[in-house]
């Protein structure tokens, strides 16, 4: 094969991670960003200007920007500080900036793109979804969550269904990489409120169904707190291909837990995060799907706690094995 066109959807952290995993086999390298967010910069950018969540394409363009070190892509996620700041405490500039573009021209993407091409960015990043929608979610006892901070709440019943209020269309570019990609990459990143909420957007499960690429799913590290609390990696893997349909999900990517050390899992453990361990019975389970499993030591090697505005650290993959593993997946595709 030819390099190929390789699309990251999800969150922030998790697509900027995999594009950046297969930057020297990948000729075209797009990310398919989530818009749902409602923390606290995002929320009052989103207030402010009647937009989408700006924060996780914010996040991605800096990541990917053609220098990440640069001027221009760390004024991107300045936060201002200090007690005279006010309700502005914490607000990320390029928060501010996409708001104050969309307010502009009028036209979300357009300010995404604006932002783009601000920092050079390496890869073309784009929003889900144009349409200011809220994530919402049914518990398992039967009452209702609305805005992703509430989704993602703690000490909850689980999440039984997910939906957008008001229903909302995918971006047209968006569905139209997906569709002309070589591989899709869903994940890694927050389950339901990231990965899962981009699919909820209305075209979206159809280009997926779809596209020729291969799609395959980078499973989390470890459980998240208020979302997938007390789910196996099987647990994934089942919702995400029962929401695509049959036929759809062609790999999950597993990480090997036996590489995780045991103290790193267990400071984890202490703040609810708990590692996903693959066993027999996850890869027999994920095998009866019809979803091609894949086994692989992905975990960085412990390093020190990041501190995350308003998210919480979790075992890191390392993007030198994530860019191998989803390489020799394209090759055997």
């Amino acid at each position: 094969m030819s390099k190929p066109s390789i699309v990251a959807i999800g969150g922030g952290g998790g697509a900027s991670l995999v594009l950046r995993a297969v930057e020297e086999f990948a000729a075209q390298r797009s990310a398919v960003i989530a818009v749902t967010d409602t923390g606290r910069s995002t929320g009052l950018a989103r207030q402010m200007a009647a937009i989408p969540a700006p924060g996780d394409l914010r996040a991605t363009i800096a990541a990917l920007a053609a220098d990440p070190q640069g001027l221009y892509a760390r004024l991107l996620d300045q936060r201002f500080r200090g007690a005279a700041a006010g309700a502005f405490d914490g607000m990320a500039f390029g928060n501010l900036l996409i708001a104050a573009l969309s307010q502009l021209t009028g036209d979300f993407a357009t300010a995404i793109a604006t932002v783009s091409e601000l920092v050079s960015c390496a890869a073309t990043v784009l929003p889900v979804s144009t349409v200011d929608t809220q994530l919402c979610a049914e518990l398992e006892d039967g009452s209702l969550r609305r805005g992703e901070l509430a989704v993602r709440g703690l000490d909850k019943p689980p999440i039984k269904r997910l939906y957008l209020d008001p229903p909302a269309a995918a971006y047209t570019r968006s569905l139209a990489a997906i569709r002309s990609a070589d591989l899709v990459v869903l994940g890694p990143g927050s389950f339901y409120t990231s990965v899962m909420a981009t699919l909820l957007h209305d075209g979206m499960r159809e280009a997926l169904r779809e596209t020729s690429a291969c799609v395959v799913f980078v499973c989390n590290t470890t459980t998240q707190p208020g979302q997938t609390d007390g789910l196996r990696l099987a647990d994934h893997v089942r919702v995400l291909s029962e929401w695509l349909g049959p036929e759809v999900l062609d790999a999950a990517l597993l990480h090997r837990s036996s590489a995780v050390d045991p103290a790193v899992a267990a400071r984890y453990a202490a703040a609810g995060l708990h590692v996903l361990a693959s066993d027999a019975e996850d890869v027999a389970m994920v095998a009866a799907l019809g979803v091609q499993v894949l086994i692989d030591d992905l975990a960085e090697r412990a390093g020190g706690e990041r501190a995350l505005w308003n998210k919480q650290d979790t075992i890191r993959h390392n993007p030198v094995a994530l860019g191998h593993a989803l390489r020799q997946l394209l090759t055997a595709s």
